[in-house]
């Protein structure tokens, strides 16, 4: 289906630049809004009883003074409905690109957006990368977790090369493929990175030595940085983004906060109701501006997050964040030396048990792993379910580690009100925990 005019009438808002004030940034904000609150009432099920059911007439959103009028949405809300319940009329569901989110929140979700959407949100992440040094001519590589089911990692070749490696792979074996590929901005998770380093030799830091190093979907603490910083000798910027909207915010070199990508996402800091002021913390809520295939408005992403200042000290007008504190997980030492990282036994767990509504995974014993498992309200996980889990965690995590499940009726969030989806109660994991947990 072909984008309404309506809904594109202010432009992506791409070429954010200093002729941009924040007045000009908030007049955009409130055109998309308008825009996607009245597509979403008229053509996505979910939104239109979400609406109905908290009094809200589209015509009520006029400004951004409004937001508070919208009713939120939560990953919950979203979970166990139909596609067709959370994808706009007029939209194939199967002929989207679609996104398996484990999440930081421990409840799967599927993300859906057209070609168009999906390409828009990667230029918003280039247009950052080219602020920060990207060349054309320049290799980036990223050291991601390749589903299982995934035919082999992606690769771009031709202007802005791109390739993945699989970060299931042993140490070893990524630092040999880096040597092979010599990136100039390498990506990848904090703990992957920074469990690269203690295995760098002469040669790899010979051969591997990136203009830039760019951490994403966890959060970077100070001992991952300087590991990574002074492992690779590179230059370290932390993106955070989510695959409900890729690109959030990043952090800005010269002034400190995090720069909030502000044509591609309203972004809410909310404490006990109300809007957090700079410097206090509180609950991240997300409006994704140009998601009209599958719209996430006033998206609980489950983050907390620290307001920043209303103008960062580098002077650019984009509104900021001071610190992201909901995404830091440990990684699992196993026996013989081995460790691994949640995030490959979270991606086992999402695509083999669909019938789950939320899960948690802790390591209590370097051999030893305990599933937390919630079932979907109107469902029941299938005959043999523990033995097919134990089974692929085996294969994932190898001989000798035990795998034991627990089906739950819901797992509390911490006494903080943050949820961890997977830790470790093994001290050889402490290095790895940040103190925003």
């Amino acid at each position: 289906m072909a984008y309404d005019r309506r809904w594109v009438g202010g432009g992506s808002g791409l070429f954010l630049g200093p002729g941009w004030s924040r007045a000009r940034i908030a007049a955009f904000q409130a055109e998309r809004l308008r825009a996607l609150v009245r597509h979403a009432y008229v053509r996505v099920p979910h939104y239109r009883r979400s609406f109905d059911c908290a009094g809200l007439r589209v015509d009520d959103v006029r400004s951004l003074a409004d937001l508070a009028r919208i009713p939120p949405t939560s990953r919950a809300d979203l979970q166990g409905l139909s596609s067709r319940e959370v994808t706009a009329a007029g939209f194939d569901p199967r002929r989207l690109v679609v996104h398996h989110t484990s999440g930081s929140s421990g409840r799967p979700l599927r993300v859906r957006r057209t070609w168009f959407e999906e390409r828009l949100l990667q230029a918003y992440r280039l247009r950052v990368l080219f602020q920060l040094g990207l060349r054309v001519t320049d290799r980036r590589v990223a050291v991601v977790f390749v589903p299982t089911d995934a035919p082999e990692p992606r690769r771009k070749s031709g202007p802005l090369r791109y390739e993945e490696i699989d970060g299931f792979l042993p140490p070893a074996s990524i630092l040999a493929r880096l040597r092979e590929l010599r990136p100039a901005v390498l990506r990848g998770y904090p703990a992957t990175l920074a469990s690269l380093v203690p295995h760098l030799t002469d040669a790899d830091r010979e051969r591997i030595r990136p203009r830039l190093v760019v951490t994403d979907s966890e959060m970077l603490t100070a001992e991952k940085r300087s590991r990574i910083r002074d492992g690779f000798g590179a230059r370290v910027v932390d993106f955070y983004d989510s695959h409900e909207f890729n690109m959030i915010a990043w952090e800005c070199v010269a002034g400190g906060s995090y720069h909030v990508s502000d044509t591609s996402v309203l972004v809410e800091v909310l404490r006990d109701g109300r809007t957090a002021e700079p410097g206090e913390e509180g609950e991240l809520v997300v409006t994704a501006l140009h998601s009209f295939a599958m719209p996430f408005i006033r998206y609980r992403l489950g983050d907390w997050v620290t307001r920043g200042p209303s103008r960062c000290a580098c002077g650019a007008a984009n509104s900021t964040l001071a610190a992201v504190h909901g995404r830091t997980f440990d990684r699992f030492e196993l026996p013989e030396g081995r460790s691994m990282h949640p995030y490959r036994l979270a991606t086992d767990l999402v695509r083999c048990a669909p019938w789950l509504r939320q899960f948690q995974i802790v390591q209590e014993h370097p051999a030893r792993i305990r599933l937390r498992l919630a079932v979907m309200s109107d469902g029941e996980p299938p005959e043999g379910w523990a033995t097919e889990l134990r089974r692929v965690f085996s294969a994932s995590l190898g001989e000798g580690v035990a795998v034991e499940t627990e089906l739950v009726d819901r797992i509390p969030a911490e006494p903080s009100g943050k949820f961890r989806p997977y830790y470790s109660l093994v001290s050889g994991a402490a290095w790895n925990r940040g103190s925003g947990c």
